[in-house]
């Protein structure tokens, strides 16, 4: 759910044919693994960015088109424009995470919390190591003052992507607030 992570990828979403399915499966489990090995922040993050270019892209242009479509919506900050746009996605490609994923963000956005953790949901049975989805639940439970409960989310999101930003300054700022000893 990570709305930097969106924007930044925007640009990418050009349409993967179904048979490279197996290929971009593949590829992520590439990208995760080097997230779990490097210490070079450089590359970490260039893992990271990558991992965004693919999780935006659903196999079929039309659906990337509207990808796009509305994550140039919610870029502008009209995320309840982007809402249906984001519906016929889910409709289209439920089998796709970054559909239910930025859906997700639009509906946090809009202040829907209960709808966005059920599409969240959606999204980690989908993919679970999806690191934008348990950063965006963290930020609900912050948005509901449940500080515990977003401290946990982000150190789950932390624990797939050792390169998240919020650990600088979130998380021990969390941690601080709930009285956690620093991971």
């Amino acid at each position: 759910m990570i709305v930097a992570g969106l924007v930044a990828a925007q640009g990418a979403g050009l349409a993967q044919p179904g048979s490279d399915l197996a290929a971009r499966a593949q590829r992520l489990d590439e990208l995760f693994a080097r997230l779990k090995t490097t210490k070079d922040e450089q590359e970490g993050d260039a893992a990271v960015a990558e991992i965004w270019k693919l999780w935006l892209r659903s196999g079929t242009s039309e659906v990337d088109e509207l990808m796009q479509q509305a994550t140039r919506l919610i870029g502008h900050g009209l995320a309840s424009l982007a809402l249906p746009v984001l519906d016929d996605i889910v409709k289209r490609a439920p089998d796709w995470a970054e559909g239910w994923n930025q859906r997700a963000t639009a509906l946090y956005l809009a202040g829907e919390h209960d709808r966005s953790l059920a599409d969240i949901e959606r999204v980690l049975a989908l993919e679970p190591r999806h690191f934008g989805a348990l950063a965006g639940i963290g930020l609900i439970r912050m948005a509901r003052g449940e500080h515990r409960e977003a401290l946990a989310a982000y150190r789950k999101a932390l624990a797939v992507n050792p390169f998240l930003k919020e650990r600088l300054e979130l998380i021990p700022a969390l941690e601080k607030k709930v009285g956690d000893k620093p991971i």
